[in-house]
This record gives structure tokens, C-alpha cells and sequence, in this order.
């Protein structure tokens, strides 16, 4: 224990005769416990120690703190983030002898709980994005930012399901199912820059999944592991990422920065990428050779073009339709983007005629990616007012 705490040395009778409650974490003996002392109830992690004597960082807490770290809402560090912290020092019998008021952000980073840790391994965020930029703190983010993260997360696991399970690439409505695999429950918001991390879903919401559901999330992992990794190999000339399926890279597009703008970065994490702990940064560089890998492969494999038809099948858990009695005299699988669900969804039940253009079809199954989406409801109003 040979580091200097910054902060005002303060009586350690306050922390005398502290009565445990709860024992989070164990190991030879307490190391994470709620606690009544003189003051307060608080919370103890400990920190250091030497042969005669234990340091401890101590912050007010209450039910719903200890609550929020047994459920994953809270990490460890973001518990004992508070502004009335103090750091005791204690025998090994747990009883203080010096006690100093002090801050987080005053004490070494060495002796801290990981970044984003949370209480117990199985309680650890499964995806997790965070998005690095000068000026993200709590207070500061703009809402062009917190959708970009969530947006870009959300997709991203969307896409990545849609390739393992090759959907929505058969004709007809694809299975409710795969929306387990990438809908998954917000766990929390951070605002170290802006990071959104998302957990397993509930253990009621499990018991639906199908059994080789687990296979598929790590499938899915492996997915995102070869994408990104791809994206971070020394291939100057982008001959690898541009061998990759369109639809990773399309799942790469969705995890790296815009080319300008506060966002200059973004990290990815999670267990749901294999490694513990382990984080990937994806920067302008790595956005810029997927941008053009991106543009090499859909010149190839896509099309811009405009269709009309009859949206005859709807799919609203994963944002897709298709397109029957059309002017190429095809069917056709569309995706879509949320802020056009109301208008997909009248022109379904009103049975419109639509033009969907500004569009990417893959040439290879025919399905369409949909950026403007009009209903042709003119006639039909045309037709009302006659009839009247």
C-alpha cells in the first residue's frame, strides 16, 4: 500500500464497530459488503492490503443501489462514483484505524474496479457500444448521438442475425424467433463518451427461445468477431474485407464512425464477442476502408432502382415486407427502416399501390433495402370522392 491518498484525513470512529449486511463478494473473507456504520449505510469494496493492515473505499448506499449491482444495472466502479466517498483504512480484523474523505477520480487507477465490471461474470453486458468523441459527458450528448449508438447496436446485431440465419433472404415472412436474437433488453446507458450496453433477455423471455437458440448468439458472435477483425488487420488495399458477405459488411458500416462529426470513434465489447473484457476501437481509418470495401462489393452485387407494387406481406417484428404485383412482375423481399413503419403499415392494411425508390436491390435474391417509400393513395382518395 504504498500509494498516497489525496484527500482530508478524517476520524475513523465514524467507521468503528460497522455491522455487515450483506456480502456481495467473498474471499477470504468479506471484500464487497453493504454496512451500517455511525454515519450511514455504505458500501465497502476493498482495494489494497499488506501484512498488518486493509484499504477500503466506502460510499453512502441504500437498497436500490445494492439492487442495481445485483441486477447489472449498475457496474462496480459506477457504485462507488459518488461525491461522498472516503477511503478507510483498516487491521485485519476489520477494524478502522484511519479514514480519509476523498474522490474516484483521486485515487490511482491500478487499485479500481475495471471499467464497465459488473458484480458477477453473468451479470456482464452480452453487446455493448460505445461511441468516443471530445465533449461526450453526462449532460452533453446529443440526440443525433444517442441514436447513432443505439441505431448503429441495434442494426448491426439485426444484420448480423439475419446472415447465420441467412434470413430475410427466403421468400415469405421470416420467423418471430430470429428477433430474440438481436432485440435484446437494454442493460444500461453510460456516459464515459455515450456507451449503450444490452444483456440476455429475462429469464421468462428465455424459456420461449428455442433450445439451440445459444448456438445461434454465439454464431453470431463469431460473425461479428470475423467482421471486426477483418476490419483491424494491416490490409492496406482491403482485399479481405472486400471477400467478405455484403451483409457483414453492412454489419461493419453500422459499428464505425461517421466520416465527420463529434463521434471520431466507437468501441465494441461485450461477451458476446468471446473474450473477456476484450474491446475493439474502430476509428475514421478502419470507417474509411469499410466505406470503400462497402462500395466495391455493392457495385457489384446491387442495384439502384425504382418498383411498384402492392406491399401483400407485412413482417413488424424485423422491419420487412414484400413487395407482389410489381412493375418488373417479381416478388420482393424489403427491408426498411423504422421511421417508416406508420406508412409501410397503411399502404399494407389499405392495400395501396406503392413506389419505393432510391433503393438498393441485391441482385443475387432480389431483395431490396427501401430509403423512400411513397403510397400512390391519390386515386385512391379520387375514387372515395366519387363515390360520394
Amino acid at each position: 500500500m504504498d500509494w498516497m491518498i489525496e484527500g482530508l484525513e478524517c476520524g475513523p470512529e465514524y467507521f468503528r464497530d460497522f455491522q455487515i449486511h450483506d456480502v456481495l463478494v467473498e474471499f477470504d473473507g468479506p471484500r464487497l459488503f453493504s454496512a451500517e456504520t455511525t454515519i450511514c449505510t455504505t458500501l465497502f469494496i476493498q482495494v489494497d492490503e499488506n501484512d498488518n493492515h486493509m484499504r477500503f473505499i466506502v460510499v453512502p448506499a441504500d437498497e436500490r443501489l445494492v439492487s442495481a449491482l445485483k441486477t447489472g444495472m449498475l457496474t462496480v466502479r459506477g457504485a462507488f462514483d459518488q461525491p461522498l466517498l472516503w477511503v478507510v483504512e483498516t487491521d485485519l480484523n476489520y477494524s478502522p484505524c484511519r479514514a480519509w474523505r476523498s474522490a474516484l477520480v483521486a485515487l490511482p487507477e491500478s487499485i479500481l474496479p475495471e471499467p464497465g465490471l459488473m458484480l458477477w461474470p453473468h451479470l456482464q453486458p452480452v453487446f455493448t457500444l460505445r461511441a468516443i468523441g471530445e465533449g461526450l459527458s453526462a449532460g452533453k450528448v446529443p440526440a443525433s448521438v444517442i441514436r447513432l449508438v443505439v441505431d448503429g447496436a441495434s442494426t448491426a446485431l439485426r444484420k448480423a442475425a439475419s446472415y447465420i440465419r441467412n434470413e430475410p433472404s427466403r421468400q415469405g415472412r421470416a420467423k418471430n424467433v430470429l428477433k430474440h436474437l438481436y432485440d435484446l433488453p437494454a442493460q444500461h446507458f453510460a456516459y464515459n463518451s455515450f456507451e449503450v450496453a444490452f444483456k440476455r433477455p429475462d429469464e421468462d423471455q428465455e424459456t420461449l427461445l428455442p433450445e439451440n437458440e445459444a448456438d445461434e448468439m454465439q454464431q453470431i458472435g463469431e460473425a461479428l468477431r470475423i467482421a471486426i477483425s477483418t476490419s483491424l488487420a494491416g490490409d492496406e488495399e482491403g482485399k479481405a474485407l472486400k471477400a467478405l458477405d455484403l451483409t457483414l459488411l453492412e454489419v461493419l458500416e453500422k459499428l464505425v464512425p461517421p466520416a465527420s462529426g463529434i463521434v471520431t470513434a466507437f468501441e465494441v465489447g461485450g461477451s458476446l464477442l468471446g473474450r473477456q473484457g476484450k474491446c475493439y476501437t474502430l476509428d475514421r481509418q478502419v470507417s474509411n476502408k469499410v466505406r470503400h470495401a462497402l462500395h466495391a462489393v455493392r457495385y457489384k452485387e446491387e442495384q439502384i432502382t425504382t418498383l411498384k407494387g402492392v406491399v401483400a406481406e407485412m413482417d413488424k417484428d424485423n422491419l420487412s415486407f414484400t413487395l407482389r404485383q410489381t412493375s418488373d412482375q417479381k416478388d420482393h423481399i424489403c427491408m426498411f427502416q423504422a421511421d417508416i413503419f406508420d406508412e409501410v403499415m397503411e399502404a399494407f392494411y389499405s392495400e395501396y399501390s406503392v413506389t419505393i425508390s432510391g433503393l438498393r436491390e441485391t441482385l443475387k435474391n432480389g431483395n431490396i433495402e427501401v430509403s423512400i417509400f411513397n403510397a400512390e393513395i391519390n386515386q385512391s382518395l379520387d375514387l372515395i370522392g366519387n363515390n360520394c
